[in-house]
């Protein structure tokens, strides 16, 4: 009676197992279903072949139910073995157990990946007290050969090496891959291949003890500025370890002529400390460098000019003064910058001068009359910070006028000095009385870029001259009339 039920039971149960055998996909659950109802057709199959064989010894069995319950036992025991493979081979054996990015003292990031082998399914069978060694060894299991690991982001390699393989992987234990950086990112997806599969893992990557609390960088570490501008520099900070959430921010090794601050690029909010909340660990900020006016012993034209910028806690904060107060005004260096275990970045700034021509006159309008000629000095002054050469003069003439410029061509033009150039204008014969605008334009070259000046518009008044014998005769005219008024006068006041 137990045996028709136990039986009874095994049918329905494999029944259902052939119906979900028909779908495309099975889940974990229908499949260890299939394998207990596999495992219990085995047992009945089993219990049934043992019991004919004690008859079959006895000869109160035929060899024909015997062979009978023979071959029912042995399609059971392929039947389990089926149910067994499918069930352990359905679901990811590796899992990435943690990646953990961190950096060295020389500023180089790496990942460091610990995979972890584990099989729910040996566990599975463990507590349904299910022993497979008889029928299906499952020494294979216990550990996997041949691992490849590679980090990409974006469907790219960004490791160095861009692969690394693991030779063995035992069960329930961990092994870790160390990777070098060639990008820096805050997530990426680590590549497992083993068995003939491949398996993604998205991870966002934790942040491991480091040389530094917080490290600080900037695509931009050199720059050229001019004088009297601005110049920024991209700083992006990352926390990777440490209680500290406050940090201050300096730039040291700057000359007192420089000033400069550290603001938000969103908000542009000027800042001195930044703060990591909760789940932060990046930020990104920007430096500007305020330049003078004029270049001096520390401030030199065309000379890199390098210095720090730094994330620092209370105690290196202190430390850093005390480094300031011994130096007593010189520059602290990469070494004591190095010494202070602070999140650091050499920056370069390269003053350049400013070039500017200025063209300075006395008098920029003048009257004349036709057939005159227009002579003026005008003054070619450097007001830039830097030297100028071959400054060139030359004007934009109306039709058919011309100049002599002397000198035309000022091979160099130092800072803060002048040239006195002598320009005369010659109209055409013949020209019309009326206003002209000639102009006196300069360009010159310096540190080979090209310099332009403000335009010099000369304005020019032309009147006709002056007719002396019609004037004369008109003279005469006015002079004898009024002779003859005189003399009408005196002869009617005679009468």
């Amino acid at each position: 009676m137990k045996m028709s039920r136990l039986a009874a039971v095994a049918a329905a149960i494999l029944a259902l197992a052939a119906a979900l055998a028909g779908q495309t996909q099975e889940s974990q659950s229908m499949k260890l279903l299939r394998l207990k109802s596999a495992h219990l057709s085995l047992e009945l199959k089993k219990a049934d072949f043992d019991r004919y064989l004690t008859l079959k010894e006895e000869g109160l069995a035929s060899e024909a139910d015997f062979a009978a319950r023979q071959t029912a036992y042995s399609q059971a025991q392929v039947d389990y073995q089926q149910a067994l493979i499918s069930f352990m081979g359905s679901e990811a054996r590796i899992s990435v157990a943690s990646a953990v990015k961190y950096q060295d003292r020389a500023g180089k990031k790496f990942v460091r990946v610990a995979l972890r082998y584990s099989s729910k399914e040996l566990k599975e069978l463990a507590n349904l007290k299910i022993s497979a060694e008889d029928l299906f060894p499952l020494d294979f299991m216990k550990e996997l050969k041949d691992v490849y690991v590679s980090l990409l982001s974006e469907g790219k390699v960004i490791s160095d090496p861009y692969e690394k393989t693991v030779a063995t992987l035992p069960i329930e234990t961990e092994r870790d891959v160390t990777f070098q950086l060639l990008k820096d990112v805050e997530n990426l997806d680590i590549s497992v291949s083993y068995s003939g599969k491949t398996e993604m893992t998205s991870v966002y990557l934790q942040k491991g003890i480091s040389a530094n609390m917080v490290t600080v960088n900037s695509a931009q570490f050199s720059q050229e500025a001019d004088l009297e501008s601005t110049a920024t520099y991209d700083l992006s900070l990352e926390k990777f370890s440490g209680e500290a959430n406050v940090f201050k921010l300096e730039a040291v090794d700057l000359p007192t002529q420089i000033t400069y601050e550290f603001s938000d690029p969103t908000t542009s909010a000027r800042l001195s400390q930044i703060k990591f909340s909760e789940g932060i660990t990046s930020l990104k900020l920007q430096l500007k460098l305020y330049l003078p006016k004029n270049p001096d012993e520390k401030v030199i034209l065309d000379k890199p000019l390098e210095f720090f910028v730094l994330a620092l806690d209370n105690d290196q904060t202190e430390k850093l003064r005390g480094l300031e107060a011994a130096a007593g005004g010189a520059g602290l260096g990469a070494e004591a910058v190095e010494g202070l275990k602070a999140g650091s970045v050499k920056l370069e700034l390269i003053p350049r001068g400013v070039p500017k021509v200025e063209v300075q006159a006395v008098n920029l309008y003048h009257e004349i009359k036709v057939g005159d000629i227009i002579s003026m000095d005008v003054t070619i002054r450097n007001t830039g910070t830097r030297r100028l050469n071959n400054v060139r003069v030359f004007c934009d003439l109306p039709l058919n006028w011309r100049v002599e410029i002397a000198p035309d061509l000022i091979a160099t033009l130092e800072q803060n000095k002048d040239e006195v150039v002598k320009i005369r204008f010659l109209p055409p014969d013949g020209v019309s009385v009326g206003d002209y605008e000639p102009k006196i334009r300069t360009d010159a070259i310096a540190d080979n870029r090209r310099v332009e000046s403000e335009d010099k518009i000369v304005r020019i008044h032309i009147t006709s001259k002056a007719n002396v014998l019609g004037i004369g005769a008109l003279v005469l005219l006015l002079v004898g009339l009024l002779v003859g008024i005189v003399v009408f006068g005196i002869k009617l006041t005679r009468r």
